[in-house]
């Protein structure tokens, strides 16, 4: 029994130390394609949006916090029974030392504001004639001016950059507020301020021996929310493409959010690659089951639904190892190994068109190698998928070596040649 107990308590400890989700307070270091010629961060940026103050939006359930004169200053790891939609400023700052010699540039949360707050949920509704549910014409008004409100918030960013596009970021676990909007910021900065960020950040970051257990089931709570931001997306015409990238227990919500989203479009006779707009899905170092991952993305046809999907996985990714150990469950899709993969799995794999599944091994996310996005030949990779759109297998798509149909391994030799 104690050395049952002593095995859960190392996994739990593991997990949190190694989670990973959160980021620093620097900009994740510089993606290795910025290294190569003739490719340019900002070249063809206008200059309002080179400043060194960025804002990107966020959607949340968590519980806001106020100070003492009752002034929004962040939102906790409580939950909310309703969506708010807010902007968040953040400084980047360029750091020199008394040498001349750059550091990388420290980014900062400087300031939020909550711009809209949806009706709470569950909504209060009657069951109507013929089964059919009817809410509250109250509760049906204020969503809609909610709704509006959001809207109008998102066609004002939308008009400020050619890209007509949606970036949404999905955290993991043990990731406070300050932390999902920060890595987000940083990302959407090499991506060269493009697009619409949004950092969709759920009531993670529970405090305790038992906080991976509460931030599960926080992700199930927040499903439902994400349905909802989500929907709302898909009804502004203005929206041309969605693209969508989540972190290890971020991925499930995902996962399960899309899910049931592509069987409710599908039931309204629409084609949910048409109607859903989601051009990419990145899932990284993803903490769900194998074989339900099999059931949900592969069995019940998930796939088309999307542009395209991305898998990045790392067998050596030790905070999955963790959880696989805590909850005495199967092989976990982002430590997966690609040549153990049974018959019937490859074979999912390969008649998937739009799947890619990519393999890192390098020595990059910590000690536990959960983070490991941030490694400049992984985040160079996500970085031609998502902003130029460049396929594997293409001539501009550099540093993938192809292991086999639809699946590859990040090239790290091909970029420590490439950065100085």
């Amino acid at each position: 029994m104690t050395s049952a107990r002593f095995r859960i308590s190392l996994s739990l400890v593991s997990i949190l130390l190694l989670t990973g989700c959160a980021g620093g307070r620097t900009l994740i270091p510089t993606p290795a394609i910025y290294e190569t010629p003739r490719i340019g961060l900002f070249s063809d940026l206008t200059q309002i949006r080179q400043r060194d103050r960025i804002d990107v939006l966020y959607a949340t359930d968590r519980q806001p916090e106020r100070d003492a004169s009752d002034e929004l200053v962040g939102y906790g790891s409580g939950r909310s029974a309703s969506l708010a939609l807010g902007e968040a400023w953040v400084d980047i700052e360029d750091r020199t030392n008394r040498s001349g010699a750059s550091a990388r540039p420290r980014i900062e949360l400087v300031g939020v504001d909550e711009l809209v707050r949806f009706p709470r949920t569950p909504y209060l509704y009657r069951a109507g004639e013929r089964g059919r549910i009817e809410i509250d014409r109250e509760t049906v008004a204020a969503l809609g001016q909610a709704e509006d409100r959001a809207k109008q918030a998102i066609r004002k960013r939308l008009a400020l950059t050619p890209r007509k596009e949606v970036f949404l970021d999905v955290h993991g676990v043990a990731t406070g507020f300050d932390d999902a909007v920060l890595d987000l910021a940083s990302f959407w900065h090499f991506l060269g301020r493009e697009g619409v960020p949004i950092a969709y950040t759920w009531p993670a970051g529970s405090k305790g021996v038992l906080f991976y257990t509460v931030d599960r089931e926080s992700g199930e709570f927040t499903v439902l929310h994400l349905k909802e931001f989500l929907r709302l997306l898909v009804d502004m015409p203005e929206v041309e493409r969605i693209h969508i990238s989540a972190h290890s227990r971020g991925t499930d919500v995902v996962v399960t959010a899309l899910r049931e989203l592509i069987i409710e479009t599908r039931a309204k006779g629409l084609d949910p690659r048409e109607h859903l707009k989601i051009e990419n899905l990145v899932l990284a170092a993803a903490d769900i089951d194998l074989d339900i991952d099999m059931q949900r993305i592969e069995g019940e046809a998930m796939t088309p639904a999307f542009g395209r999907v991305t898998l990045y996985v790392n067998t050596r990714d030790q905070a999955l190892a963790a959880a696989r150990g805590l909850f005495k469950s199967g092989q976990r899709l982002g430590s997966v190994d690609l040549t153990e993969l049974s018959e019937r799995q490859r074979e999912l794999v390969r008649r998937a068109d739009n799947l890619d599944v990519i393999a890192y091994d390098g020595k990059g996310g910590g000690l536990f190698r959960h983070g490991y996005y941030d490694d400049p030949a992984v985040s160079a990779d996500i970085i031609m998928l998502l902003r130029y759109g460049w396929r594997p297998g293409e001539g501009k798509r550099q540093g993938l070596e192809r292991l086999g149909e639809n699946t590859w391994r990040i090239d790290t030799a091909h970029w420590d040649a490439v950065m100085p």
